[in-house]
């Protein structure tokens, strides 16, 4: 039986083989397989005796070794995946795809690995959804936590003392059954449902609250939603006041985001050990695998589903994941379900570096260069949904003019200087950084491509040394919060790469915006602020983002939830 050690020997020298032949010396394997020279030399002789290799050690100190392969490295790993996937080994499988191994050999078979995903039923009274994720984990602290699919796990685990309903503009009751503001909007107080459980059965009470506000200090890239409280008062355990500095009648909209779910007091928080009140529990996490567990006390309906399991499957591997069941037939029809995010992609100048992007003629050049129909049409893919604001119902086409790209550039002063373009290293983000390269090339605009890690995303390389940067900003159910914790957010790339100029203009608004008591009043000051933004090009939109997914008839109650992700609560099978 070959081990992960057999294959990292493979993949490591399968760049130099020759006729399955690769010369390597002993001293490299150490690096390979984080062991002495003398277990290098074990695992040698151990796979030589199990005939997986021909292995001739080098003579003389500091000679190469050989070793010579039975079969074509790309037929043993097509052979293995399909073992795997048939016996159902998931970490083994996980492990080889980890590998730096050509994405095509894996693509061939994707589809066999495709039917590992899904929902399975590993019993008659257990149903179990496997899905993927395609990024390292880099935070599931709620007040640290801003990448898309992260904040998805957040909500899963913990709860909020109140939800928004976005159907009607207005705030519900979760965890606080009631609650009572005075006139100025500045005393807010929340009386607490008695005898819900924590996922260690500890009961919430005032203190846990309290605890979960106060972690929220400065340096949290949501502490701009806690820095008005002038203080938490807890007259009795199932009572919250909170005090504001100044009148806000949106408080309760902050209160309700995932950001803000009330952890106990009487741990320490933990990514690996998540105590939460949420409708499942933590049960397992590792590089390659998330597990999330229904929690039968849950102070509301129970999740129909009893496990979830995220696995960590590099991108080309597997495509769009289908919700599909164990023992269904291939030949059934498959429902698709769209839906167009509330949200967008967008191109980001950085205003923190000295650079062409200052001037408003280059911002200009560039609106007119950045065609993404254009884009989208010179790399095959299907018609965008252009973007002019962050809502889908209210953008318009864009209006571009190459003929002034020339001009545009002479005005600002432009010499040609190389400048950094920052993207996502996945496939789509790389094709367009590469078109944009192309094609501001023939006016004479150099940019060089730098791709990033999402798990870089927090680091302060992007401040430092992007120049521009393609990202995107999807928002959550609740619109209004979601736009304003855009640009209210530290850890976002609107408050970390415009200029303190900017900010502080459309500050001025935000605080108007969150005076408002009506949604119809509180639009006003968006139009107001993206009417700023696409007149001086302070970012520039580029298209809406849709969402796609395949089901099979059986699963009930595909809905979408917050951030374009299925709602996990609601899902069950006929």
């Amino acid at each position: 039986m070959k081990d992960l050690s057999y294959y990292q020997l493979r993949a490591f020298l399968y760049p130099r083989e020759k006729e399955r032949t690769a010369a390597f010396k002993l001293s490299e394997l150490e690096q390979v397989w984080y062991c002495t020279q003398k277990n290098v030399k074990r695992k040698l002789k151990k796979f030589e005796a199990d005939n997986l290799v021909d292995y001739e050690p080098g003579r003389g100190r500091g000679n190469a070794s050989k070793v010579k392969f039975p079969l074509p490295f790309q037929e043993e790993i097509e052979r293995t995946v399909t073992n795997y996937v048939e016996e159902e080994r998931m970490d083994d499988l996980m492990h080889l795809l980890q590998l730096p191994i050509p994405k095509s050999w894996t693509a061939n078979i994707s589809d066999k690995i495709q039917t590992l995903f899904g929902v399975q039923s590993k019993s008659p009274t257990k149903d179990v959804l496997r899905s993927i994720f395609r990024n390292e984990l880099t935070s599931l602290d709620p007040a640290q936590v801003s990448i898309t699919f992260e904040s998805y796990l957040v909500q899963q685990l913990g709860d909020s003392l109140v939800t928004y309903d976005s159907k009607n503009d207005t705030i519900k009751p979760h965890l606080a059954h009631h609650w009572r503001v005075d006139e100025e909007h500045k005393t807010w107080s929340f009386y607490l449902r008695k005898g819900v459980r924590f996922h260690h059965q500890g009961i919430l009470s005032s203190e846990d609250v309290l605890h979960t506000f106060n972690r929220m200090k400065r340096g949290s890239p949501y502490y701009w939603m806690t820095e008005e409280i002038e203080r938490i008062d807890c007259p009795s355990p199932f009572i919250v006041t909170f005090h504001l500095k100044k009148a806000n009648p949106f408080f309760a909209r902050y209160l309700s985001t995932h950001n803000l779910a009330i952890l106990p007091a009487d741990v320490q928080f933990d990514d690996n050990e998540w105590i939460g009140t949420g409708p499942f529990k933590l049960k397992e996490k590792s590089e390659k695998k998330l597990v999330l567990e229904a929690f039968d006390h849950y102070f509301l309906e129970r999740p129909l589903l009893d496990e979830i399991e995220f696995w960590n499957v590099p991108q080309p591997t597997v495509g769009q994941v289908s919700f599909q069941i164990e023992g269904a037939k291939d030949s059934e029809v498959f429902l698709e379900k769209e839906e167009i995010e509330v949200g967008f992609r967008f191109f980001a100048f950085n205003f923190n570096r000295q650079s062409a992007i200052h001037h408003p003629s280059f911002r200009e050049a560039i609106y007119h260069l950045l065609d993404v129909k254009q884009m989208y049409r010179d790399l095959g893919r299907g018609e965008p949904i252009e973007a002019s604001s962050y809502f889908h119902w209210k953008s318009e086409v864009p209006r571009r003019d190459l003929t002034r790209v020339e001009q545009l550039l002479r005005e600002s002063g432009y010499k040609g200087e190389e400048l950094s373009l920052f993207s996502l290293d996945y496939a789509r983000a790389i094709e367009e950084g590469e078109w944009l390269i192309r094609e501001a090339g023939r006016y004479g605009v150099h940019f060089r491509h730098v791709p990033f890690r999402i798990d870089d995303f927090y680091s302060s390389e992007l401040e430092e040394k992007a120049d521009v940067l393609f990202m995107g900003e999807v928002a959550s159910h609740d619109h209004h919060l979601s736009f304003l914790g855009a640009f209210k957010n530290d850890a976002l790339l609107f408050r970390r790469l415009l200029g303190k100029e900017y900010l502080e203009k459309i500050d001025g608004w935000l605080d108007k915006f969150k005076q408002e008591a009506t949604a119809d009043g509180r639009e006003k000051w968006i139009e107001e602020i993206e009417d700023y933004i696409k007149v001086n090009r302070l970012f520039l939109f580029m298209n809406h983002p849709v969402k796609r997914r395949s089901y099979h008839p059986m699963i009930q109650d595909v809905q979408f939830a917050s951030f374009g992700n299925i709602d996990l609560r609601k899902l069950w099978i006929q």
